[in-house]
């Protein structure tokens, strides 16, 4: 039991040691993580603030004609540059 001990307490202290590490020395990882953490809570907040809920009740549409003109083939038309020549 006291070998289990001892082994919990130096796999603490180690993971103690590289968290201090990581905190205060200057890492290429820590600052990647950090930039990335304030990336996912702006993007979140961006996402609540605009996107959560329609801006009246109105201007909400059936997702199949969401779909529909989304994924549909707008028709071409054509060249009519001869025409201002005449």
């Amino acid at each position: 039991m006291t070998i289990a001990l001892n082994r919990n307490n130096s796999l603490r202290s180690r993971w103690r040691q590289r968290f201090t590490r990581w905190v205060r020395g200057p890492t290429m990882a820590r600052d990647v993580a950090i930039v990335l953490a304030i990336k996912f809570v702006l993007l979140i907040a961006l996402k609540y603030a605009f996107f959560n809920h329609p801006q009246a009740e109105h201007m909400s549409m059936p997702p199949e004609q969401v779909a529909q003109a989304l994924l549909s083939v707008p028709a071409s038309h054509p060249s009519q540059g001869d025409q201002h020549a005449r």
